[in-house]
């Protein structure tokens, strides 16, 4: 039966095994206790006198044997009580039964908590950094992109304002585009260039990665046209991804600036529109590599 368990798990079964049998040895022997001392009171009893008045001259007090009184004779001794001993030996009884339901009640929680999930507790949002991004695509990114504070969505007092970051790869045939959405709730018009200073209030990190047919690359000169569509997740501390229920249209326009850096690399400009909001590429915070 504990082929399988884990070492906690059998254990604590093993606990409970032998709970349930010495509360059933403890049960059994007062059970046999009691009946005994009740036996030994019954036999012990004197037989009921018998009331003698109603023949009293034929037979003088004394005289008459030891019999059942006769029908529709009232008994005039009163009741005997009932036996003290069975009373004081029901106290201890309940007290074992009681102790015995206590004793169940413990062993079922040992079981419940050697059995339970032992999985670590996921951290708060707010405890542990954002996920960075990440490319499992073939070939190598060509742009890592920092983008201005845009609006996202706009609310009926304030906006959600986002200030997105994107990794665009390309090769082997197929292109990914992958989309972080670090996002505040401000009351501002606009996305705020600082929205912490500004008081905006963080909610989750968006996530999206759009490839396959959900996406479109353009080469343009030494730089690209991007379009797609990006349904977002968030990843709670780190947990597995559950799916927003947004998706937002997006169209990147990304093109080299300034001169090539030792690694080829160079700075990159452009815009972002996104859902209803658009800003520029930050290029002192971006870098790309030109189509060859």
């Amino acid at each position: 039966m504990l082929v399988g368990m884990d070492a906690p798990a059998a254990t604590a079964w093993l606990v409970v095994g032998v709970v349930l049998g010495a509360l059933a040895v403890a049960a059994l022997v007062s059970v046999l206790a009691v009946a005994r001392h009740r036996a030994g009171r019954r036999r012990g009893r004197s037989p009921t006198p018998v009331d003698d008045l109603a023949e009293f001259l034929e037979h003088p007090p004394g005289t008459r044997p030891q019999a059942p009184p006769p029908a529709g004779w009232a008994t005039l001794a009163p009741p005997e009580p009932p036996p003290v001993g069975d009373r004081e030996r029901s106290g201890p009884l309940l007290a074992a039964l009681c102790v015995a339901a206590l004793a169940l009640v413990g062993a079922a929680a040992a079981v419940a908590a050697a059995t339970a999930d032992r999985t670590p507790p996921v951290r708060a949002s707010g405890t542990s950094p954002a996920p960075a991004i990440t490319t499992e695509a073939p070939g190598a990114p060509v742009a890592d992109l920092v983008v201005g504070g845009l609006v996202l969505e706009p609310r009926a007092v304030g906006v959600t304002a986002t200030y997105p970051e994107v990794r665009l790869t390309t090769g082997a045939g197929a292109s990914r585009l992958e989309l972080r959405l670090p996002t505040y709730n401000c009351l501002t018009a606009e996305a705020p260039a600082d929205p912490v200073a500004a008081g905006c209030t963080a909610t989750p990190v968006e996530h999206a990665v759009v490839e396959g047919d959900d996406l479109r690359v353009i080469r343009d000169g030494e730089g690209w046209v991007v379009r797609g569509e990006a349904a977002t997740v968030v990843r709670p501390g780190g947990s597995a991804p559950e799916a927003t229920g947004r998706v937002y249209p997006l169209e990147l326009t990304v093109s080299p600036e300034g001169a090539p850096a030792a690694d080829g690399t160079r700075a990159a400009g452009g815009d972002l529109r996104l859902g209803t909001g658009r800003a520029a590429v930050l290029a002192e915070r971006s870098r790309m590599r030109p189509p060859g």
